[in-house]
C-alpha cells in the first residue's frame, strides 16, 4: 500500500501545474532576480569591508575591560570586521546623523546601546554582533574571574588582566577564526538573502503536502471517503504521501542550489553539506507543517492554502527574514516564538554557519527542526486516526 500510495501521491504533484510553479519554478525565478538585482554590487566579490562605526569613549567604555579588549579585536588587521572612531558623545552623534557611521555604541556599567538610524545591512550586521557580545559576556565575566582568582591565590598579585581577557575570549568568541578570517573569505551580506531564499523554499514544501492530505480527507474529495472507510493503515498512507512531497520538493532543493552554485556564482565554502542537511531538515519541517494546516483547519482548500501561506509568511517575518533586526528583538522579549518557529530554526542554523566555525549553535537549530517535524507529525497521525464520520 506504501508503494501504491507513493506513486500516486507522486503523479498527483507532477500534473498540478500551479504547485510545481509557487514551489520549484519559483525560487528559481526569485534566485535570478536575485542575481539581477545584486549583480553590480562589490560585495559580490566575496570580500566584505569594514563597517563604519564610532564608539563613545567615555569612562564607562573605558572601565570596560570586556568591550573594550572585544572592539580592539574586532577593529585590527586586514580582515578587521569593524572601522571604529573613539569619539566624545557628541560627536559620534554628529557622525551619525551626517551619515558617516552605520552607528554607535554607547557602554556605561551594564547598559549597553546600539544607535543607528536605518535597519539596513551595515546597521543589522553592528547590532548583530553586539547582540551576540552581550549574550556570551556573563561566561566571559565568570572566566576572567576565576582566571584572575587563580592568579592571586598562587601568589600573583600583578595580575596581567588584558592577557587574561584575550586568553578567555579567544575560547568563547574565537575572534581570530570566526569573525576576522571568515569575513575577509566568504563573509558576504548578500549571502543572508539566498539564505533567506533557502528558507522560503524549505517551508513552502508544506503546500504539497497540504494538497495531498486534502485528498484523503472524506469531508474533501471522494478518494478521502473511499479512504476513510478501507482497512488500510492511515500511518503508511501518511508516510507515502510525504515520502513523495518530499522527493519532488528534494529535486527543487537540488535546482535551486545547482542554480546558485553554477549560474549565480554562491560561494558556499565549506558549509555546503551542513546548509543542505539543514535544508532537507527544513523541508520536512514545512511538509509536516502542511500537513497540521491540513488536517486541522476545517476550510476550503483556497483557504487553507491562504493560511498555511500566512502563517510561513508571519514565521518568516518574526524569523528576521525580513532583517535580521527583528529577530533580535523577538529573541529578546518573546524568545518562546522562535523556539517554536520552524522559519527561526533554519535562519538561526544557517546564521550560525554564516558567522561562527563552531557547529554548536547549529546542532541545536537542527535537533529542533528535528523535534517539531516528529511532534507535527505525531498530532497529524492522531488526529487522523480519530477522525470519524455520521455519513460520508
Amino acid at each position: 500500500m506504501f508503494i501504491h500510495n507513493f506513486k500516486y501521491s507522486l503523479l498527483l504533484l507532477l500534473k498540478n501545474k500551479s504547485l510545481v510553479f509557487w514551489t520549484l519554478a519559483f525560487p528559481l525565478i526569485m534566485c535570478f532576480l536575485f542575481n539581477m538585482a545584486f549583480s553590480e554590487i562589490a560585495e559580490k566579490s566575496g570580500k566584505s569591508e569594514p563597517v563604519d562605526i564610532a564608539v563613545i569613549n567615555d569612562e564607562g567604555f573605558r572601565g570596560n575591560l570586556i568591550y573594550k579588549e572585544t572592539l580592539k579585536i574586532l577593529g585590527e588587521g586586514d580582515s578587521k570586521v569593524f572601522n571604529i572612531q573613539y569619539v566624545s558623545s557628541d560627536k559620534a552623534k554628529e557622525l551619525l546623523k551626517d551619515d558617516k557611521i552605520a552607528g554607535y555604541l554607547s557602554v556605561k556599567d551594564d547598559d549597553v546601546k546600539v544607535v543607528v538610524n536605518s535597519t539596513g545591512i551595515e546597521e543589522t550586521i553592528f547590532s548583530y554582533i553586539i547582540d551576540e557580545i552581550k549574550s556570551d559576556i556573563s561566561v566571559i565575566k565568570d572566566l576572567v574571574e576565576s582566571k584572575v582568582n587563580q592568579e592571586m591565590q598562587s601568589g600573583n598579585m600583578n595580575v596581567d588582566s588584558e592577557r587574561i581577557y584575550n586568553d578567555v575570549s579567544s575560547k568563547v568568541f574565537d575572534f581570530d577564526v570566526n569573525i576576522k578570517n571568515d569575513s575577509s573569505g566568504n563573509m558576504s551580506y548578500i549571502m543572508i538573502e539566498y539564505y533567506s531564499l533557502i528558507a522560503m523554499a524549505c517551508m513552502y514544501s508544506g503546500l504539497f503536502s497540504l494538497t495531498l492530505i486534502g485528498y484523503k480527507l472524506a469531508d474533501i474529495t471522494a478518494v478521502g471517503k473511499r479512504t476513510s472507510v478501507s482497512s488500510s493503515k492511515k500511518g503508511g498512507m501518511l508516510l507515502g504521501s510525504l515520502s513523495a512531497a518530499f522527493l519532488v520538493q528534494l529535486f527543487g532543493l537540488v535546482l535551486l542550489y545547482l542554480m546558485m552554485i553554477f549560474y549565480v556564482k554562491v560561494d558556499f565554502g565549506n558549509n555546503l553539506p551542513l546548509i543542505i542537511l539543514i535544508s532537507i531538515l527544513g523541508t520536512i519541517a514545512g511538509l509536516t507543517l502542511g500537513i497540521v494546516v491540513d488536517i486541522f483547519f476545517r476550510m476550503s482548500e483556497n483557504a487553507k492554502t491562504t493560511a498555511f501561506v500566512g502563517i510561513v509568511m508571519a514565521c518568516c517575518f518574526l524569523a528576521g527574514m525580513m532583517g535580521v533586526t527583528m529577530k533580535n528583538v523577538i529573541d529578546k522579549g518573546f524568545p518562546i516564538l522562535n523556539m517554536i518557529n520552524p522559519v527561526a530554526m533554519i535562519t538561526d542554523g544557517l546564521y550560525a554557519l554564516y558567522y561562527y566555525n563552531s557547529t554548536d549553535r547549529y546542532i541545536i537549530d537542527a535537533a529542533s527542526l528535528v523535534i517539531f517535524s516528529v511532534v507535527m507529525l505525531i498530532l497529524s497521525w492522531r488526529r487522523l486516526r480519530r477522525q470519524r464520520y455520521d455519513s460520508i
